[in-house]
């Protein structure tokens, strides 16, 4: 089915839609426990949205609310000086492919891939292409950006999840597009084969073993390394709060950085730029956007929603990687994600995602066009629902590319 309006979708008040996955849950998930739930979020309710009438200059919002956001994110490092390896350069059929090393901290760099179309004249627009989470962590840039001996398992992945590598399509456009590797994928995921079974938590000490004896990169070595590294994402979370970080900080400043660099190329006209991504690369989008003013128009896929609507049922399958601790108490994920404008924003919600529920997804769409409404800048926010599962389909590509061409 076609995108259709928000406010004619059947399923917008909690009714699935036809052949909708839209769960309905008898019961909360903590049970006994969610009253009290609910009452904390109650009294966290957001008190900085630009909807609160106080507030009457988008600007002066903005000068409060984005230096919040910032400082609840807790990952700000001196930064090394920018520079950048460049370690192979391909060229496609229609376009030029670079694999670089890009500086971050004394820490770590970041692995990027930047993708040039040929035949262009003059500066260019830019987009940042942010993978998803999607369970698998041995693919990083590779979930959107292919190479010739992809192997079965990956090919099957992306044609579920996007059809196409999309990353492609969109230097075909005419953008030069940047992919990198989030923390804790693809070359900077968590290598379990270097865990010592003897010394691991117990409950991991026969997967490991298990993992071990299997082929490197064959399907059942993907599949086993995926699920190692998914059940030591709660110990990553955990270590990353108890040093005194976020996952999402982390997040942000590396795409910012990636940023930094996109802006220093000069192919890269820097009062054009975007961002695009799907699941975690939405979240990853919407925040983003909240915190680095330079980007001009953006695309959030499959991860927009009111928090409180989450709490009842729908936390249960969702990464740490999207948790702000006490953000919540002053803006809501629409509320930091309208800290964008005005830059454009488009938001595509998958109407039988069964990460959310309706009322979130629906909800946070109806949120973040009255704060456009309220800034005087509708027609620079647009909220779209395809019937299909937690997915970026070829036709929501297309919509998304043509926003971002509209816009930059």
């Amino acid at each position: 089915m076609r995108r259709r309006d928000l406010f004619a979708l059947p399923g917008a008040l909690g009714v699935p839609l036809p052949g909708a996955a839209q769960t309905e849950f008898p019961n909360p998930d903590l049970a006994n426990l969610h009253p009290l739930m609910e009452w904390i979020e109650r009294e966290n309710r957001p008190r900085m949205s630009f909807l609160e009438p106080r507030w009457r200059s988008l600007e002066a919002w903005k000068r409060e609310a984005r230096p919040l956001f910032r400082q609840h994110l807790r990952y700000d490092p001196p930064a090394e000086p920018l520079a950048a390896e460049l370690l192979r350069r391909e060229e496609r059929d229609d376009f030029i492919l670079e694999t670089l090393s890009i500086s971050a901290t004394k820490a770590y760099r970041i692995p990027g891939r930047l993708l040039l179309p040929k035949n262009r004249k003059g500066k260019l627009p830019a987009v940042l292409a942010l993978h998803c989470h999607s369970g698998r962590y041995v693919w990083g840039h590779e979930k959107v950006l292919s190479k010739p001996d992809d192997s079965p398992p990956l090919l099957e992945f992306r044609k579920r999840a996007y059809g196409r590598p999309w990353a492609e399509a969109l230097v075909r456009r005419g953008f030069a597009v940047l992919v990198i590797d989030a923390f804790y994928f693809g070359e900077r995921r968590l290598r379990p084969e270097e865990i010592d079974p003897k010394t691991a938590p117990g409950d991991m000490r026969e997967a490991l073993r298990k993992l071990a004896s299997l082929e490197k990169g064959s399907a059942e070595w993907i599949s086993a390394t995926d699920s190692l590294a998914s059940r030591y994402e709660h110990l990553t979370a955990k270590t990353i709060f108890a040093a005194g970080a976020t996952w999402p900080g982390i997040l942000v400043w590396d795409d910012m950085r990636s940023l930094d660099y996109l802006v220093s190329r000069p192919e890269v006209d820097a009062q054009r730029l975007g961002c695009l991504g799907l699941s975690l690369g939405g979240i990853r989008t919407a925040m983003l956007i909240a915190a680095d003013p330079r980007i001009k128009a953006a695309c959030v896929v499959g991860w927009m929603t009111l928090f409180g609507e989450q709490l009842r049922n729908h936390l249960r399958n969702h990464t740490w990687m999207v948790y702000v601790p006490g953000l919540y108490r002053w803006l809501d994920l629409p509320d930091a994600a309208a800290l964008t404008a005005p830059g454009a924003l488009l938001v595509q919600q998958c109407a039988r995602d069964t990460l959310f529920p309706m009322s979130g997804m629906k909800g946070a769409v109806e949120k973040l066009e009255k704060i456009y409404a309220k800034a005087g800048l509708k027609e620079r926010f647009r909220g779209s629902f395809y019937d299909v599962p937690h997915s970026f389909t070829p036709e929501m590509q297309e919509e998304a590319f043509a926003w971002l061409e509209r816009w930059l």
